[in-house]
């Protein structure tokens, strides 16, 4: 089986932790949530399109822990030079307090994997930020979120170091898609995102 969205394919063996929002896998991987013991690191991905649904997601994991999250903006973290970004990232981990129930990182296509170099490429590698990222990561003892706006931000380093992927895929129903255009009918800023090459 494979899972193809926005161009991004997950392997058989990208796939097996890989699952949409609401499905019967997403029930379970909540259940597995609910009995992770304090302080049990795991490392879960969002991805996709759908704000409303993830922010719903992230909703859920909140009510399911005691005390607050930590959530942390990696547009404010990581930057396109690789020292600043380390230090940065260094500073950021030391903040966080060893007790935290859960660590949220928002904005995390700032660790910006980049395409191989040909037009039409769906192969992402990972950027020296996102592999230093991901070395320390795990250092963080909470179960972590990191959140991705889009599917072809992700790469497969961060689906092969992940736990769990949970894909927010664009509504389908007629409600949901109006909804969904008003609320993305903003200018989105420029970060550090990786365009595919032309």
């Amino acid at each position: 089986m494979k899972l193809i969205y926005n161009q991004v394919q997950f392997s058989n063996m990208d796939a097996k932790n890989t699952f949409e929002y609401n499905s019967v896998n997403y029930k379970e991987f909540l259940k597995r949530f609910r009995n992770l013991g304090d302080s049990e690191h795991t490392l879960i991905v969002y991805a996709g399109p759908f704000t409303t649904n993830r922010e719903a997601a992230l909703d859920e994991l909140k009510r399911e822990i005691i005390g607050e999250a930590v959530i942390i903006d990696l547009a404010e973290v990581v930057t396109p030079f690789e020292e600043e970004s380390y230090a940065n990232i260094d500073e950021c981990f030391s903040s966080i307090d060893e007790n935290a129930p859960l660590v949220i990182f928002k904005n995390a296509e700032q660790l910006n994997g980049v395409y191989t170099g040909y037009t039409g490429s769906v192969v992402k590698y990972a950027s020296p930020q996102e592999k230093y990222f991901l070395r320390n990561v795990s250092k963080i003892k909470a179960p972590v979120v990191l959140e991705f706006k889009e599917f072809d931000q992700l790469d497969r380093m961060v689906v092969r170091k992940s736990d769990s992927v949970v894909l927010f895929k664009a509504p389908s129903s007629f409600i949901e898609k109006m909804a969904w255009k008003v609320q993305n009918w903003h200018v989105h800023g420029s970060h550090f995102l990786s365009p595919r090459p032309h």
